[in-house]
């Protein structure tokens, strides 16, 4: 398997691109809710389709004027995520929009250094994952939406409770 390298991240609020200060981006963990299921062979863990907390964290060497618009929008804050990742000389765009509120911190400011950062999303409301332009995830909470890899892993859920 070829080794992949990210070539550059940019980040954008509200359209307004952050390419050359933007310095790193940690997607969210995806990690299944599990029930501890007990029988006489021992402990099982079984995943429904349910995700663990959503948090996400990037830094900046600046921050453009357009973040806070999209901090002053609270929960429907948007920001997306572009990454060019090269594997083998082939550059594959990655993109994650993440919504929902957001905390942004400045670090110590010090002469001669660039800005220090940090933009940290926790809990987000919704989350889509593209590589290479296809969604190999889409997660929204307030429609039931769990979507990997095309597979809608709460379609039932959402058909059961209709009305």
């Amino acid at each position: 398997m070829d080794r992949s390298v990210v070539v550059d991240v940019n980040v954008f609020f509200g359209g307004y691109g952050s390419l050359g200060i933007s310095e790193s981006f940690k997607a969210p963990a995806i990690k299944y809710k599990k029930l501890k299921q007990t029988g006489a062979v021992g402990d099982r863990e079984i995943a429904y389709g349910a995700l663990e907390s959503l948090d996400g964290e990037s830094t900046f060497k600046a921050m453009p004027k357009a973040v806070y618009t999209e901090l002053s929008k609270l929960d429907e804050a948007e920001i997306i995520y572009k990454k060019a990742i090269s594997t083998a000389g082939v550059i594959t765009s990655y993109e994650w929009v993440c919504k929902g509120a957001f905390d942004l911190e400045y670090g110590e400011s010090k002469a001669g250094e660039f800005l220090d950062v940090k933009i940290t999303q926790k809990g987000m409301k919704a989350y889509t994952h593209e590589i290479g332009g296809v969604e190999m995830l889409n997660i929204d909470h307030e429609n039931i939406i769990c979507k990997i890899d095309g597979k809608d892993l709460l379609a039932d859920v959402r058909n059961a409770i209709k009305g």
